[in-house]
C-alpha cells in the first residue's frame, strides 16, 4: 500500500489528498484569529485550510498571477503562511519565502533578483515595510496582506479577506485554480529559496517539487516513523523554526503534513518555554541551541539542591549516563543496571521532562549546527532520542541522518515483532500521552523486552550527522570537502536563480554536488563534519585549524553565550567571547561585586581570570598549536539586527572581523600570552 506522501508527485498534491482524508480534523492551531494575535489557540481543520488555500489562489490567478510567476511571502510562522504557500503552488506560480527579519535592503535585493510579480506580507508593520521597497522593484504588481487591512496606504495593498471573496467571486479563476494544481507536475519549481548569504548577496536556490518530494521520502524512511503512519498514530507538533528556511520548511511543514500531525504555531522564540509548556508537544524540531539551554537549566537546578535531594538528583544522573552508555553503543543494559535505570526515570527524570514541556515527546531533531554528544546522551537518558541531521538549501536539506536505524535486519521471529510493537507501545503511545512506561509494571516489562532485542541494533552515535540517507551518496574530496549525490539535491540545470555560471562551481565534472563543508567518514560509514571550508584557519606557521570545534567547548561552558576564534595568518589562535550575561551578573553578585554594566564587569581582573581558568581547562584538550592564546570578552551578543549573524544565526566571521578589528589586533599587538585587560 502506497502512502499518500508516496503517491503524490507535489506537495501540493500532498495537502490536498490530506485535506481530503482528515478534513474535518484540526491540522493547525496558532494563538491568532482572522490574522490578528489574540490570547487562546484558534483551530483551523484541514478542510477549512484547503478551502481558504483554493480562494487565495484563485485570488491571484484574478489579480493576473500566470504560470511560473514569482510570489515573495514575507511572514512570521503562521497557518496562513501554509495556506498562502499552497495557494501559490496550486496556482502555478513560484513561492519566494523571506525571512521576516529582513533589512529593507534585503528585502529588496531577493525581490529584484527574482522579479517578483506579488507580495505576501504576514502583517501590516512587514506590509509597511515592503511598500517601503516597492519603488526600487519594478517587477511587483501588488501587496497582500495577511493581516486585515481597513485603510490600505496603497491602492496596490489588497488583505487576506478581501482577496479571499475575489477568488469566491471568480468562479472562472477557481475553475483554473483547480486545473493548473492537478497539472503540477514533479519537474515543475516547488520553491525558490535564498540561502541566507554569510559572504556576500544570497543565492536564490531553485528546488523542484521532485526534490521536495524525494526530502519528505527520506525523512519518513525511518522504523519509528513508519510504524507511527502504518498504525495510523495522529502527532501533535510545535513548530517554531522559521518555515521560509529549508529545515523548517521539510521538517515543521513538508514532513507534518506527511504524518498527518496537528501543528501548533508558537508565538515567538520568545515564547517557547511557554509554548512547551502549553502544547507539551509529540514532534519537536530544533536547532541545537534550546536543547542546549534546557540541559544547561538542569545542570544549574542540579548544582543548587542540598540534602536528599541532591544526592538522589546525582544518583539518577549517574545511573543515567551509565545507562545512556549502552543505549547509544548498542551493548545491552545489565538486568541491575535497567531496574536503577527505570527508578532514575521515575524519580528523576520524568519529573524533567514534565519541568521543560516533553513529557509527551516522542520525535526529536535537531539542525542547523552541530548537537554537543554531551547534549545527546543526557536527552537519551530521558528516553528522548534526539535525531540530527546534516544538509543544505541545495541539497533540500538532510543528505544524512542519525536516526535510529537497524543495524542489520531483525530475525525473522515472533517475539522480535512483538518487542518492535512494545517499542511503539511504550516509546510512542504511552510516552505520547504523557505517561511514563517505567512506571507500570506492563510498561517496564516492555521496556525490558525492547532495551534486550531492538535497542542494541539501532546505531545512534553522538557527535556525527548519521549515515547518507535513503538513495544518497557521499564521498570526501582529497582537501576533506563534502561531495553528494541524491534525488534531494537541486539540479545543474535549474541551479541558482539566474547565476548558470556559479550553478557549475557547485558541482563536479561527474555531478557531485560540492557542499563547501569539511568532513569524515568513520568506520560505520557515519559522517562527522569538522568545519567549513572557507572557515578553516591556516596559521603563518602553516597550521590547518578548524574553529568550530573549538568554539563548540568554548559554548559548552555554561557561562559562555558566543565564541569566535580567530587566528587566520597569524602565529597563534585568540578567540572573542560573549558571556552569559544573566549567568555572570549572579556570579558577580556571588563574589560581592557591585552592579554594574557589562562593558564595565567584563574588565574586571576577577572576571577576566576567571574565564581565563575556563579557557585553561578547554586548552588543555587540544593540540599545542590549537590552543587558544589570548581571548578578549565582548560586552554584547552577535544578532541579526547588527549583522553579525544570518537569519539562521550562523557567523558573518568577515563582518565580525571588520567590526572588532581594533580588538583583534590588540591581541596580536603584544608577546604577553594574557588577554587584553586594558
Amino acid at each position: 500500500m502506497a502512502y499518500a506522501y508516496q503517491a503524490e508527485d507535489t506537495q501540493c498534491g500532498l495537502f490536498f489528498t490530506q485535506a481530503r482524508r482528515f478534513e474535518n480534523d484540526v491540522f493547525m492551531r496558532a494563538k491568532l484569529k482572522n490574522g490578528e494575535p489574540c490570547r487562546e489557540w484558534t483551530d483551523i481543520t484541514w478542510g477549512e485550510a484547503a478551502r481558504e488555500a483554493g480562494l487565495l489562489g484563485a485570488g491571484l490567478i484574478e489579480m493576473g498571477i500566470s504560470k511560473n510567476d514569482r510570489i515573495g511571502l514575507f511572514a512570521h510562522n503562521r497557518p496562513r503562511w501554509v495556506i498562502s504557500d499552497q495557494a501559490i503552488q496550486g496556482a502555478g506560480a513560484i513561492g519566494v519565502p523571506i525571512y521576516p527579519t529582513s533589512t529593507d535592503n534585503q528585502l529588496a535585493f531577493i525581490l529584484n533578483d527574482c522579479a517578483a510579480k506579488a507580495l505576501i506580507a504576514g502583517d501590516r508593520d512587514l506590509m509597511a515595510q515592503a511598500l517601503r521597497v516597492k519603488a526600487q522593484v519594478p517587477s511587483l504588481a501588488f501587496i497582500v496582506c495577511l493581516s486585515p487591512v481597513t485603510t490600505p496606504a496603497d491602492p496596490c495593498v489588497i488583505d487576506y479577506d478581501a482577496m479571499m471573496k475575489k477568488g469566491a467571486d471568480a468562479s472562472a479563476a477557481y475553475e483554473q485554480f483547480e486545473q493548473r494544481r492537478k497539472d503540477l507536475k514533479s519537474k515543475d519549481t516547488g520553491a525558490i529559496i535564498y540561502t541566507s548569504g554569510t559572504t556576500g548577496n544570497p543565492k536564490g536556490v531553485v528546488l523542484s517539487q521532485a526534490n521536495f518530494k524525494a526530502q519528505t521520502d527520506v525523512l519518513m524512511s525511518t522504523p519509528m516513523l513508519q510504524k507511527i503512519i502504518e498504525r495510523g498514530i495522529r502527532l501533535e507538533n510545535l513548530c517554531f523554526l522559521p518555515l521560509c528556511h529549508i529545515m523548517g520548511r521539510t521538517t515543521d511543514y513538508h514532513l507534518q503534513m506527511a504524518i498527518g500531525t496537528t501543528i501548533h504555531f508558537s508565538q515567538s522564540i520568545n515564547s517557547i518555554q511557554e509554548d512547551l509548556l502549553d502544547v507539551r508537544p509529540n514532534v519537536l524540531l530544533s536547532v541545537p541551541r534550546l536543547y542546549e539551554k534546557i540541559f544547561e537549566a538542569v545542570r544549574r537546578h542540579g548544582e543548587k539542591l542540598q540534602g536528599f535531594r541532591k544526592k538522589t538528583f546525582d544518583w539518577a544522573m549517574a545511573v543515567g549516563d551509565e545507562a545512556a552508555d549502552h543505549l547509544i553503543s548498542g551493548n545491552p543494559m545489565p538486568p541491575a543496571l535497567g531496574v536503577k535505570f527505570a527508578i532514575a526515570n521515575s524519580m528523576v527524570y520524568d519529573k524533567i521532562r514534565k519541568v521543560v514541556g516533553f513529557d509527551r515527546l516522542v520525535v526529536a531533531g535537531s539542525g542547523g549546527a552541530a548537537l554537543p554528544a554531551e547534549i545527546t546522551k543526557f536527552f537519551r537518558t530521558m528516553n528522548i532520542t534526539i535525531t540530527e541531521g546534516y544538509g543544505l538549501t541545495e541539497t533540500t536539506s538532510a543528505i544524512t541522518s542519525n536516526a535510529p536505524v537497524f543495524v542489520e535486519p531483525l530475525p525473522d521471529k515472533w517475539i522480535y515483532k512483538k518487542a518492535v510493537e512494545w517499542l511503539v507501545d511504550t516509546m510512542i503511545v504511552m510516552q505520547g500521552r504523557g505517561q511514563c512506561p517505567f512506571k507500570t509494571v506492563k510498561g517496564a516489562l516492555k521496556m525490558m523486552v525492547v532495551s534486550k532485542l531492538i535497542s542494541p541494533r539501532f546505531i545512534i552515535k553522538p557527535g556525527c550527522v548519521g549515515r547518507p540517507c535513503k538513495n544518497t551518496e557521499i564521498r570526501i574530496a582529497e582537501d576533506g570537502e563534502v561531495l553528494v549525490k541524491g534525488p534531494q539535491i537541486f539540479s545543474r540545470e535549474s541551479g541558482y536563480f539566474n547565476q548558470p555560471e556559479k550553478t557549475s562551481d557547485e558541482f563536479t565534472e561527474d555531478g557531485f554536488f560540492k557542499t563547501g563543508d569539511i568532513g569524515e567518514l568513520d568506520e560505520d560509514g557515519m559522517l562527522r563534519i569538522t568545519d567549513r571550508k572557507k572557515s578553516l584557519i591556516v596559521t603563518s606557521g602553516g597550521k590547518n585549524i578548524a574553529p568550530q570545534p573549538i568554539e563548540m567547548a568554548l559554548i559548552m561552558d555554561m557561562y559562555v553565550d558566543q565564541a569566535c576564534i580567530i587566528g587566520d595568518g597569524r602565529n597563534y589562535i585568540t578567540a572573542l567571547i560573549v558571556p552569559r550575561f544573566d549567568l555572570l551578573s549572579e556570579l558577580a553578585r556571588e563574589k560581592g561585586i557591585l552592579q554594574c554594566g557589562s562593558d564595565h564587569l567584563i574588565r574586571l581582573p576577577e572576571i577576566i581570570s576567571f574565564f581565563q581558568e575556563r579557557v585553561d581547562r578547554i586548552n588543555r584538550n587540544l593540540a599545542r598549536y590549537e590552543q587558544i592564546k589570548k581571548f578578549r570578552l565582548l560586552p554584547a551578543a552577535f544578532s541579526e539586527e547588527t549583522g553579525e549573524l544570518t537569519p539562521t544565526q550562523k557567523m558573518k566571521r568577515r563582518v565580525i572581523y571588520e567590526k572588532y578589528g581594533a580588538e583583534i589586533n590588540a591581541l596580536y599587538q603584544s608577546s604577553r600570552m594574557t588577554p587584553e585587560t586594558e
